[in-house]
């Protein structure tokens, strides 16, 4: 069986592609950039079983690329996180970030679903985040993003039950992991803009010790999440992992009003 994994240059994505390349399917592993691609090509020389290509989901040649392998699984990956107050967030910032990870994501599951459902098979999983379920201070467009993400993967699920077909759309909701994004959404928030300029330091500082303190540092958690989604007969419609984070989501949104 083909697999494909979008966004998987490193973290969740990468790890998740050599767990399923060891139990034996053919994984298409993408990343976003020619530099990234030769990069994980040195790393993964010796599975035969991984394919690395160069997939952005905005470019319309790269999607081709996707539809014509034709795969039996798609694991929708790809991400970007922007950081910053939403007073202060220029537009074009904001638009990207819902132009990378819903609309062009989407685009292409909608896209890879029409032939999974021409053939009556196949399986996407569709990564979210925690934080579709506890807004993050300063992170607000990425929390909105992943959203946005969750709720249009639950609505495609009820339509798919409606429509009787064997295709099944999962979602799956990780929480802190110790990839390297979410410093790297830190890292982005804050830009000496005009509101926050006096308490930024001190907000920068609380955010990485936090991320110290709470970040689960193996990946193992959510990968076998992620494989049990793709391997399962009748998954479950969503994953969470760790399950630590999960109940305090889940503790969150009934508590939330």
């Amino acid at each position: 069986m083909k697999v494909l994994i979008t966004g998987a240059a490193g973290g969740i994505g990468y790890l998740t592609a050599l767990t399923l390349a060891e139990i034996g399917f053919d994984v298409y592993l993408t990343c976003h950039t020619n530099k990234e691609v030769l990069n994980i090509k040195e790393k993964v020389f010796d599975y035969k079983n991984i394919n690395v290509l160069k997939v952005d989901v905005t470019k319309e040649d790269d999607v081709k690329k996707v539809l014509s392998l034709n795969v039996d699984v798609l694991i929708s990956n790809a991400a970007k996180a922007v950081g910053g107050s939403i007073i202060e967030l220029d537009e074009k910032k904001i638009k990207d970030n819902f132009e990378v990870n819903v609309f062009s994501n989407f685009a292409l599951i909608k896209r890879v679903l029409r032939q999974m459902v021409e053939k009556d098979s196949g399986r996407i999983i569709v990564m979210s985040s925690l934080a579709s379920v506890v807004p993050i201070p300063f992170g607000g467009v990425y929390s909105a993003t992943k959203a946005s993400i969750s709720s249009m993967v639950k609505s495609l699920q009820k339509e798919l039950f409606l429509m009787g077909t064997n295709v099944k759309v999962v979602l799956i909701e990780p929480g802190l992991y110790h990839t390297g994004f979410n410093q790297v959404l830190v890292d982005s928030k804050y830009n000496s803009g005009k509101y926050f300029n006096d308490i930024e330091d001190e907000l920068y500082d609380l955010e990485h010790s936090f991320l110290r303190f709470f970040e689960v540092k193996k990946l193992d958690s959510i990968v076998t999440n992620i494989v049990r989604a793709v391997l399962d007969e009748n998954p479950k419609s969503t994953y969470r992992a760790p399950i630590i984070q999960s109940v305090l989501a889940r503790i969150y949104s009934i508590f939330k009003s």
